[in-house]
């Protein structure tokens, strides 16, 4: 009687073997305090993220329940059938009710009004910004930075250009101050990236992967964040300057390519003095520029993006000497308490708890792809794709600044949402149940941790 061939074991899916190395990283990562790994204080609340552990059901979540179940059920197909501006329009009003939602999950008050009434956001400094004027900001706006000097800028603005605390201080000026008023357009502001993504996508000639990621971006966790910060209005300015750059770029008439390009260039030049991190979204510009094989563009948005600088600093704000001193604010905090050799790779942990486990397996996926094709991902034109390397090359550059320990789940938020849409290279048998996982991934985030700044 022969002998029974030997049954050759199944490869794990590169999806679930992606899922758990990201999830031992996560771990790992809330493990290391209680451990007393790093000396036993990485000087955060709940390390890795900025949140507590404070697990709340709240009636309010039967909103983003009703928004992921009908996503899931309906959005592949929809993003699939409807035209183009249908898939705009929906992908945002499924993001605005997913984030409203999940904002609400905590109540109005702890979601809605609470984030930007904390004693070290933007807000603190509106009533002297008001009284001082546009001009004496700008020019004596360094003179508050530093942490030693007397009536230095509040903790957020200090860590930021002026930029974010004049556009609060113009929301204030026109009956739209407060932290409510004031959150509401800011949440309104940012919940607009998802469909700059989209359209660079499409631009880029890659409609397929844009339809496939809508309802992805739709439901994303990053949305928690872009509800209670301000980084997701910063990330919806600079992803606008994205989406004009990649038209400048396709464009066939020199005269509309040159003028789009020089409002890329304005958008991206106003991103800098939003955030002074937004300087890393140079790799994803490239991105656009490689993925559509056009250079043109590139000479007038530089030269754009340097006549804001230039503007700046003629009216007194010098944007690398204010750059250079929050340097040293940022040692005199919390800084130079956090170890880098936890945070370097603690804050990809963070990273990828706001990006969910749909985008963990889209990387095992992408990783496969790959592994069978080396050449082929470099060959190909999909703009998609070459956002995504772009977004990762920013997020590592920022991750090696040693200038991002903590606090990336919204920090990082203007490079992550271009992350997402990696998740166009999941099966397509297998998007459903991803996209359900990600939603339920994005509600227990939002049970389990309230979240501080």
């Amino acid at each position: 009687m022969s002998a029974r061939p030997a049954v050759r074991g199944r490869r794990p899916d590169a999806e679930w073997v992606a899922v758990a190395l990201v999830a031992g990283l996560i771990a790992l990562a809330f493990a290391a305090e209680p451990l007393g790994m790093w000396g036993g204080n990485v000087h955060q609340w709940l390390p890795p993220m900025s949140a507590h552990f404070d697990p709340e059901l709240h009636g309010w979540l039967l909103l983003p329940l009703v928004v992921a179940v009908t996503t899931v059920a309906y959005g592949q197909r929809l993003a699939a059938r409807l035209p183009w501006r249908g898939v705009l329009g929906l992908t945002w009003v499924v993001g605005v009710l997913w984030g409203f939602g999940l904002a609400l999950g905590r109540g109005w008050q702890e979601g809605i009004v609470a984030p930007l009434a904390d004693q070290d956001e933007y807000l603190v400094d509106v009533p002297r910004a008001s009284d001082m004027g546009v001009a004496e900001v700008l020019r004596d706006y360094t003179d508050y930075i530093l942490l030693a000097v007397d009536d230095h800028w509040a903790t957020h603005n200090s860590g930021h250009p002026p930029l974010p605390l004049l556009f609060y201080t113009g929301l204030d000026r026109i009956g739209l101050g407060g932290s409510q008023a004031s959150g509401l357009v800011t949440a309104a502001t940012g919940s607009t990236a998802v469909v700059a993504v989209l359209v660079t996508i499409r631009v880029l000639g890659d409609e397929r992967r844009a339809r496939t990621a809508a309802p992805f971006l739709a439901l994303s966790p990053l949305v928690i964040w872009i509800w209670i910060s301000a980084d997701g209005a910063f990330a919806a300015v600079v992803a606008g300057g994205i989406a004009v750059l990649a038209l400048a770029a396709v464009s066939p008439r020199p005269g509309r390519a040159f003028a789009l390009a020089v409002a890329a260039g304005l958008l991206l030049g106003i991103g800098l003095f939003l955030s002074y991190g937004l300087v890393l979204m140079s790799p994803i510009a490239v991105a656009v520029l490689i993925a559509a094989r056009q250079w043109r563009p590139l000479l007038p948005a530089a030269l754009a993006a340097l006549a804001v600088v230039g503007a700046f600093a003629l009216v007194g704000f010098f944007w690398y000497e204010a750059q250079q001193i929050l340097v040293t604010r940022y040692y005199e905090g919390k800084g130079a308490d956090r170890p880098f050799s936890y945070w370097v790779w603690g804050n990809l942990a963070v990273a990828a708890i706001a990006l969910g486990p749909a985008v963990w397996a889209a990387g095992g996926a992408a990783a496969r792809q790959v592994r069978r094709a080396p050449w082929a991902a470099l060959r190909g034109r999909s703009g998609a794709l070459w956002l995504v390397a772009g977004a990762a090359v920013a997020v590592l550059s920022a991750d090696l600044s040693m200038l991002s320990k903590s606090e990336v789940e919204r920090i990082w938020l203007p490079f992550m949402v271009w992350l997402v849409p990696l998740t166009a290279q999941l099966r397509v048998d297998e998007r459903r149940r991803w996209l359900a996982l990600q939603a339920a991934w994005a509600l227990a985030v939002c049970v389990v941790f309230r979240t501080t700044w």
